[in-house]
């Protein structure tokens, strides 16, 4: 797998104040692009909704040990990821990179990748897709799906049933290396 140096995924921690809300400022956080979780030590409903309202975009109950945040960590990259980790360049020789890594991809990948960016948030058709690669999209598309995760991509390539499959994210075009 490869090393990650940078994410663009930002997540504050915060202490909940002793009747157990979110603290004033949370919601500035959020103003800067940060997911905001409030720690409290004893969650309660009411503690909780009092949070949401606060701009807490989740709240979590105290201690957080390592397996509890990696796997919400995780979550926020794949399936909540900012708009900002959802970017993606791919050059001409097919290598594909993020901030954090970079991959080289298959023909077939590579292919696939640029159509789907040619039609950002357009359904591209599995048969387009079968012409453009030459082998079965669904295969190519879960080989693109291994690729993003192996870079620390939050873009995502959403299947949509009977039609195609749809990029959520931005692959920009870079000239070859």
């Amino acid at each position: 797998m490869a090393a990650h140096v940078a994410d663009d995924l930002l997540v504050a921690f915060v202490a909940a104040e002793a009747d157990g809300s979110a603290p004033l400022e949370l919601r500035e956080t959020t103003r800067e692009g940060a997911y905001a979780v409030l720690v409290q030590s004893a969650p309660t409903a009411k503690g909780t909704l009092t949070a949401l309202r606060s701009g807490a975009g989740f709240v979590m109950a105290a201690p957080l040990g390592v397996e509890r945040l990696v796997s919400f960590l995780t979550y926020l990259r794949d399936v909540a990821a900012p708009a900002s980790a959802q970017i993606l360049d791919l050059d001409e020789s097919g290598a594909l990179t993020t901030p954090s890594a970079s991959v080289r991809l298959s023909d077939a990948e590579a292919k696939a990748l640029r159509a789907l960016a040619d039609r950002r948030a357009v359904i591209v058709p599995r048969p387009d897709l079968l012409r453009l690669t030459g082998e079965d999209p669904r295969d190519v598309i879960e080989s693109l799906r291994a690729r993003f995760r192996e870079v620390g991509s939050g873009a995502q390539i959403l299947k949509v049933p009977h039609m195609g499959f749809r990029l959520v994210g931005e692959v920009r075009l870079k000239a070859g290396a």
